[in-house]
């Protein structure tokens, strides 16, 4: 059982070497209930938006998309249940796969996560992911407890049974789990200490799907965030801080320090005007760095899971598991701060 020395995965790690790369790989998705009766094309372009209308069309034509086994064309209708395949070259980004097993026993994987990599396929990344680098090497495919963005790094759990991820997931939804995350800001924070209350939810002021904002309590989608801030040391242009998250907002922590007018350095998303954004994907798009040339202040935005508590459904004991900031983190930290 890897413990706190644990080795990073990699190939050959406990024995098992990593898969033999190939040219191609298909993607297969049963269509839901709610998407029966959509065309094809209308059924690609909704639910996977890595490529626009013009790139579905294009890779239906050339016979790389299937509807049970058999070519069709975009206006085809989806039944419920139809298998739609999708048959794309292997290559993918590069990701760093050192993934650092802090605890590994018959339910629970901790493990610390290195920034840059994500935890599902999506898009370009298919087997360079936290779910497929750990299937790799433990020889099981984990249900991921909570989630880190790509871009942070730092502690997080995975279930090895559906068993004990619904416990898991029932305990945070009872606001179980204790997390700490390190952060450096942009600009210098005056408080000691914040207290972050804003309700989140979709930016209705935004064209990207993706981002988040404070809203009034009472706006439709809002729901209530809770982020305690912590400055921990302070230099002429960022903060390091301290954030404990009471509850689990979908980028919470980078939206409340955005909205408090310090957004995490490094963020391409928060603290930048839409065009900003669209301006990085459309560079990644054509084959650019994901660190965007270093254009934001630092290669990736500045977040670090430090540790994170929860009890064990199994046996009522209370486990902890923590990881030290990366080399990256430190580096970009205040430079000759003066501690609080």
């Amino acid at each position: 059982m890897p413990g706190a020395g644990a080795p990073h995965v990699g190939p050959g790690y406990a024995g098992r070497p990593m898969s033999t790369p190939v040219d191609q790989i298909t993607l297969r998705t049963k269509v839901p209930a709610d998407q029966a009766g959509r065309t094809l094309l209308e059924f690609l372009v909704g639910r996977f938006r890595y490529h626009d209308e013009a790139g579905w069309r294009a890779r239906i034509a050339d016979g790389r998309i299937t509807v049970n086994g058999l070519r069709t064309i975009p206006t085809h209708r989806l039944a419920r249940a139809a298998v739609v395949a999708y048959v794309r070259p292997a290559a993918e980004p590069d990701a760093p796969t050192d993934v650092r097993i802090l605890h590994d026993d018959d339910g629970i994987v901790a493990i610390d996560k290195p920034a840059g990599l994500p935890f599902h396929a999506d898009g370009a990344f298919l087997t360079r992911t936290v779910v497929g680098v750990l299937a790799g090497v433990l020889g099981v495919k984990l249900r991921p407890v909570q989630r880190l963005d790509r871009e942070t790094s730092g502690v997080c759990v995975l279930a090895r049974d559906a068993t004990t991820a619904r416990a898991l997931n029932e305990q945070i939804a009872a606001h179980g789990f204790d997390k700490v995350y390190e952060a450096i800001v942009r600009g210098v924070i005056a408080a000691d200490r914040l207290e972050l209350d804003g309700a989140i939810g979709r930016d209705p002021h935004s064209e990207i799907s993706i981002r988040r904002a404070v809203l009034p309590s009472d706006a439709i989608g809002a729901e209530p965030a809770h982020t305690d801030v912590e400055v921990l040391a302070r230099c002429a242009d960022r903060t390091l801080v301290r954030c404990r998250p009471r509850t689990g907002r979908t980028h919470q922590i980078r939206v409340h320090l955005a909205h408090a007018g310090h957004p995490v350095l490094g963020d391409k998303l928060y603290g930048r005007t839409d065009a900003e954004f669209l301006a990085f994907v459309a560079h990644v798009k054509a084959g650019g760095d994901a660190a965007f040339g270093n254009r934001c202040g630092a290669p990736r935005h500045m977040l670090h899971a430090r540790w994170l508590s929860f009890t064990d459904p199994r046996t009522g004991r209370r486990l902890r598991f923590e990881a030290e900031p990366p080399a990256d983190f430190l580096a970009a930290g205040p430079s000759d701060p003066y501690r609080v």
